[in-house]
């Protein structure tokens, strides 16, 4: 399959995880009570802490894995069969230790019935296997099981939850949604692509790598989750619901992003094993293009008007969270070059001693700025430990990548996406007094994309925005 069509299939992937929060999230911010809301979201920072731990680094490195033994059946399923009882034994084992902590933390009194919904995620988090289809390159599959059940879980919210104390029931259906698709990609498998697998089973052989990628992990989830954690320790609720309305806007755009670079990640451990450097240097520059795309007029409109896309996700019982969206609204972009150069190029040519060493960088940044900072500033020195310790990655893998490989940028991309955004600068400036600060913002957006799309008619022909619609193999 060609990689066009791959990034179709996890553009819409992708985009159906950023729309369909969308449609729900206004509407859960507005029944549920902001101390509801933070409790889920205090429960499910441990739910996803014990799930990158579980977890070790299957999904990265079984891509890779699956990508090699394609055409290899026997090995594939010996591979699938090893991995998923690895993690399948450490979820078991830190489900348990999720319900002891309920009983040694006292952040997490009251939530003993969110906390058997998390252990139920982290265990069925082990059946997922998306990374056997990513590896194999089947985006399809995976795309329209996701958009099916992503309709199914929205027509929930809406019609089972009522009042603002139902954070039970709409942790219930994001745990389902978790549940159902694990079980539809188990059962397709086991149904169509599972094999006669070699006995004896070699876990061993599989822990080195999987050693160095849990160190990885470890290191990542201190500033993608332990910053609820601690937000949480230390304040309270409402706090944490501060912080995670904005970053829960961020998060589900940057999960866009990254997703979109998933593509990239089997074509060029294929890339790796031939030497072929300049195809590399080619897909990272395209990469390139798609975030700076993607992710600079994002961070615009989120800085620019952060209190009216509060008021429009999340009304304005969330708008002290202004401060904490602007800080964080740069985050798809540091995080999507990251990616480029560490998960769509260091890792796949083996380098993960590296990501490791940048992932205990941010980790000393985030750790120590969250500590610092949380008692002062609360959930505004979270966004900014946050931030901090993003930057802090990139830096790092940026230094290291350059040594390997040299990848173009697209200048002139840059030049035209700033334009179309000076172009809605003057209408902002143009349209300031004369009309409402939420009717501004579809004023200027609207300029934006009309302007983006006239200079590439008229000015930047040939540019990004077409090659991306001729990229195939």
């Amino acid at each position: 399959m060609s990689i066009k069509k791959n990034l179709v299939s996890n553009f819409l992937l992708t985009s159906s995880s950023l729309l369909f929060p969308l449609i729900t999230f206004p509407f859960i911010t507005r029944v549920l009570s902001n101390d509801s809301i933070g409790r889920v979201f205090f429960v499910d920072a441990f739910t996803q802490y014990f799930i990158i731990i579980s977890s070790l680094g299957i999904p990265f490195y079984g891509i890779r894995e699956v990508s090699k033994l394609r055409n290899s059946p026997s090995k594939r399923s010996t591979l699938v069969v090893e991995l998923i009882s690895i993690q399948l034994v450490l979820a078991l084992l830190f489900s348990v230790v999720f319900c002891v902590l309920y009983f040694l933390v006292p952040s997490l009194n009251g939530n003993f019935d969110l906390i058997i919904l998390g252990c139920i995620c982290i265990v069925f988090n082990a059946f997922m296997i998306e990374w056997f289809y990513q590896g194999l390159e089947n985006f399809s599959f995976i795309t329209v099981r996701a958009l099916i059940l992503r309709v199914i879980s929205v027509f929930c919210i809406v019609l089972f939850i009522k009042s603002a104390t139902d954070h039970f029931i709409y942790y219930l259906i994001v745990v389902g949604l978790l549940v159902l698709n694990s079980v539809v990609n188990i059962t397709n498998y086991f149904r169509n692509f599972h094999t006669k697998f070699i006995l004896p089973l070699n876990f061993k052989q599989h822990f080195k790598p999987l050693l160095l990628l849990f160190s990885i992990n470890i290191a990542v989830s201190v500033y993608t989750v332990l910053d609820t954690i601690i937000l949480g320790l230390y304040t309270n609720a409402l706090s944490v619901s501060y912080y995670n309305i904005p970053l829960k806007l961020v998060k589900m755009y940057w999960m866009v992003v990254s997703g979109l670079g998933i593509v990239i990640i089997p074509r060029i451990a294929s890339l790796v094993k031939i030497k072929d450097v300049k195809s590399i240097a080619l897909l990272l520059n395209k990469s390139f293009s798609l975030v700076f795309l993607l992710t600079i007029p994002f961070s615009f409109f989120c800085f620019v008007f952060a209190h009216e896309i509060l008021i429009l996700i999340s009304s304005e019982k969330y708008i002290n969270s202004v401060d904490s969206l602007r800080v964080l609204s740069f985050a798809p972009f540091i995080i999507g070059c990251c990616n480029v150069l560490g998960t769509q190029f260091l890792m796949p040519m083996g380098m993960e001693n590296k990501i490791l060493h940048a992932t205990i960088v941010g980790l000393i940044v985030s750790l120590s700025l969250n500590i610092f900072l949380i008692p002062y500033f609360s959930f505004l020195g979270a966004a900014i430990a946050c931030i901090a310790a993003e930057v802090s990655v990139f830096v790092y893998v940026f230094l290291v990548a350059r040594k390997h490989i040299s990848v173009s940028i697209d200048y002139m991309l840059l030049v035209h996406i700033f334009l179309s955004l000076l172009i809605g600068i003057l209408f902002f400036f143009i349209s300031k007094g004369c009309c409402t600060e939420m009717m501004q913002l579809f004023i200027v957006l609207g300029a934006y994309l009309m302007s983006f799309l006239l200079l590439q008619i008229f000015v930047f022909k040939n540019s990004f925005v077409n090659i991306l619609l001729k990229f195939s193999i």
